[in-house]
């Protein structure tokens, strides 16, 4: 049986920001991921949105063989940018952020894009459950320009 790893992808869910840069970083991540890991099953798991870092990374996602993985609350089922049609849906709780915990312990490692609070969060939440391992080989964060309103 061919092994499973899990990236979960966080950032900014709004479309108010460097997509162009965060579009280079995730592509040169992609490919270096699918070199490492040639024979792997890659999921890439984020917020099922379909605006934002989840949508870029659910679309390079299939230039690459990834499987994607949409992980959410509820509340994602009624966003007004819908719901991106990922190849496997995960939804706990109601409320967004219900679903941070058992998201951090579902995934390998994470990349951070920008983001605002919960991205950061959840990015705590990985560092705490992962302490004692060494972070540079499962944690990725990247800032980019936001030109939305905080």
């Amino acid at each position: 049986m061919t092994q499973t790893i899990k990236y979960g992808i966080v950032g900014f869910s709004r479309n108010q920001f460097d997509q162009q840069a965060a579009q280079r970083i995730l592509q040169d991540l992609f490919q270096r991921i699918r070199q490492k890991h040639p024979s792997k099953n890659i999921e890439i798991v984020s917020g099922y949105t379909n605006s934002g870092v989840p949508k870029i990374a659910y679309e390079l996602s299939g230039q690459f063989g990834f499987t994607t993985v949409g992980f959410s609350a509820r509340q994602a089922l009624r966003v007004r940018s819908g719901v991106y049609p990922v190849d496997k849906v995960i939804l706990k709780g109601e409320r967004f952020g219900d679903e941070s915990k058992d998201f951090i312990r579902y995934i390998d490692a994470l990349i951070r894009i920008g983001g605002g609070k919960q991205s950061r969060q959840e990015t705590d939440l990985f560092k705490t459950l992962h302490a004692e391992k060494p972070m540079g080989s499962i944690l990725k964060e990247y800032e980019v320009d936001w030109y939305g309103k905080n």
